[in-house]
């Protein structure tokens, strides 16, 4: 493996800094407004924001990508990752009004972080492949200014230009023989050496922290939406902070960090990096989303915890803890983990709960998804303790 800087010592397992932990902290605030712009929103902006986390989390993973190549040890590096943190914060702020009155502070915002991206990549990383180079100063920045172009003059079918940016920069590449992991022509080593430990950890505390919003989402409901707190609004409390537990240790308590970096460790090293971007990026994004759902339907479900829940608030409750479960499934699925079915089945089946929670209170719809949620813990716990399900599937083979 070499080196890609001389005398810089490459990430490693617990060795997340301090300032990526902080550039998360401030990416979580994209989930906070998320949450905030779909609660009322309807389906329709539910499905706008949830291109824009699209778009977001791509980026996410590019820097965290970065880190991985190019850790911020050095003094340039933390100034630069501090101003791609500054776009973040900027887009953020702009969310609740992406497609209105703030678009263009959105686009610059993302435009920003682009470009920070791309210039830390090819002057701090030491190995930059012809397909990095398409990506970064291709691809990625085509679609950040297709986005401008489209907040600037189009403002009636923003929501166009933005999917166009999406499919420029996460589809496209797919589709052509010149991607971000090209083989460097010199010596077909792989283009980019990942390092497993310090790549599952940094995800796993993003997530951590996502969950954390949706116990902030419960905190912020009594103290805006709720006049007195009842006995009902501490029942619905202390039900969404379990069901939040118990979402935590479906990742945490069965240790799907440690059962996920050892499927990457056991791959080969030209399959590393796709499945990475797989799990990490692609099924992540369908667990992030169902914590955005399941937080603003907690969030608005708790003001009135008895009142019948309604289609709109009982589907982002349902299909927000369904999606989560449907998105752990497909991590399983990617990285060869077992038990990736009853997952990617019991996500789907509490997704459903949307046809019995429109008519039921939020307290009852609530309670059904803990149990089914409980459900589904206590079986992998169970599958899990196996010996032999403990190891991944490629490399138990």
């Amino acid at each position: 493996m070499q080196p890609r800087r001389q005398g810089v010592a490459l990430p490693t397992a617990g060795q997340v800094t301090s300032l990526e932990l902080f550039f998360d902290l401030v990416f979580v605030f994209t989930i906070t407004q998320l949450t905030a712009t779909v609660g009322p929103g309807g389906w329709a902006v539910t499905a706008r924001s949830a291109l824009l986390l699209l778009l977001l989390w791509w980026m996410y993973g590019g820097y965290a990508w970065l880190t991985n190549a190019a850790p911020p040890v050095t003094t340039r590096r933390r100034v630069l990752l501090v101003l791609g943190m500054l776009g973040n914060f900027v887009t953020a702020m702009s969310i609740p009004h992406a497609y209105g009155s703030d678009r263009v502070v959105f686009a610059s915002g993302y435009l920003l972080v682009v470009t920070v991206h791309a210039g830390m990549y090819v002057t701090e990383a030491a190995r930059i492949t012809r397909g990095m180079v398409v990506q970064l100063l291709g691809w990625n920045m085509l679609g950040a200014v297709l986005g401008l172009v489209g907040a600037l003059f189009f403002e009636d079918i923003l929501a166009w230009w933005w999917l166009g940016a999406f499919v420029v920069v996460v589809v496209l590449p797919r589709l052509v023989s010149i991607g971000p992991f090209d083989r460097p022509e010199d010596d077909g080593g792989p283009a980019f050496e990942l390092v497993p430990g310090h790549f599952v950890e940094r995800h796993g505390l993003m997530l951590l922290i996502a969950l954390g919003e949706s116990v902030l989402a419960i905190g912020v409901g009594l103290g805006t939406g709720v006049s007195a707190i009842g006995p009902a609004q501490i029942a619905f409390a202390a039900i969404s902070l379990l069901l939040a537990a118990t979402l935590f240790w479906a990742y945490f308590g069965v240790e799907e960090d440690r059962r996920a970096e050892a499927a990457l460790e056991a791959m080969p090293p030209e399959r590393v990096e796709a499945a990475a971007l797989a799990s990490y990026g692609y099924a992540f994004w369908v667990v992030l989303f169902g914590i955005v759902l399941t937080a603003a339907g907690l969030h608005h479900a708790l003001a009135h915890p008895t009142d019948r829940l309604g289609w709109e608030y009982a589907g982002q409750l349902s299909v927000g803890v369904g999606g989560f479960w449907v998105g752990l499934g497909l991590f399983r699925l990617v990285l060869g983990l077992p038990g990736a079915v009853p997952r990617l089945g019991g996500g789907v089946a509490l997704a459903a709960v949307l046809v019995v929670g429109a008519e039921v209170s939020g307290l009852a719809a609530l309670v059904c998804l803990l149990a089914g949620s409980a459900g589904l813990v206590l079986a992998d716990r169970r599958e899990s303790s196996e010996p032999d399900l403990t190891e991944p599937a490629g490399h138990a083979a």
